[in-house]
C-alpha cells in the first residue's frame, strides 16, 4: 500500500486548539525546535545558556498559524451551505458545528457521507492562501 505524502493542506487543516506546530523552512518538515536547541545547551543549562541561544529563526524554524488564525469553521459552514442535494449531511455538519469540540467530528461526518475529498478540494485555497500569507510574514521564499 502507498504511503500518503501530507501537504501543507492536511497539517493546516489538522490544527486543533492549544496545538503549536514549527516547520523547518528549509527542509519543510514539522520539527520540534527544542530538538534543535538541545546541541546548544550543556547537560546542566543555566539562564545565561539560554540567553545565549539561536533564535530559532535562524534555524529556519517558524510556528505555523495557530488554530485562532485559522478560521476552520468558518470555511466549514461555507463548504455546509453549498451542499444542495444533501439535505441529512448539511442538518448533521450544521449541528456538529455549534459545538466547542467540532473538528474531528466534523471530518467523521464528511467522511460518513463521502464528502470529505469534496470538502478538501473546496478547502484547500483557503489553506494554501492562509500558508502563503504566513510565508510573507516571515519573508519566507517557497518554490
Amino acid at each position: 500500500m502507498k504511503e500518503k505524502k501530507y501537504t501543507i493542506v492536511d497539517v493546516l487543516m489538522d490544527i486543533h486548539q492549544n496545538d503549536c506546530l514549527f516547520l523547518k523552512t528549509d527542509t519543510m518538515e514539522l520539527v520540534n525546535p527544542m530538538d534543535y536547541l538541545k546541541k546548544y545547551l550543556p547537560e546542566n543549562p543555566t539562564e545565561k545558556d539560554y540567553e545565549k541561544l539561536p533564535r530559532k529563526e535562524s534555524l529556519n524554524i517558524y510556528p505555523l498559524p495557530g488554530y485562532n488564525f485559522l478560521d476552520h469553521k468558518s470555511i466549514m459552514s461555507e463548504f455546509v451551505h453549498n451542499i444542495y442535494d444533501n439535505k441529512e449531511a448539511r442538518k448533521e455538519l450544521f449541528n456538529i458545528l455549534r459545538y466547542y469540540d467540532y473538528m474531528d467530528k466534523f471530518y467523521e461526518c464528511l467522511k460518513k457521507y463521502n464528502l470529505y475529498d469534496d470538502y478538501y478540494d473546496y478547502a484547500s485555497d483557503y489553506y494554501i492562501f492562509v500558508f502563503k500569507e504566513w510565508c510573507k510574514k516571515y519573508h519566507i521564499k517557497i518554490g
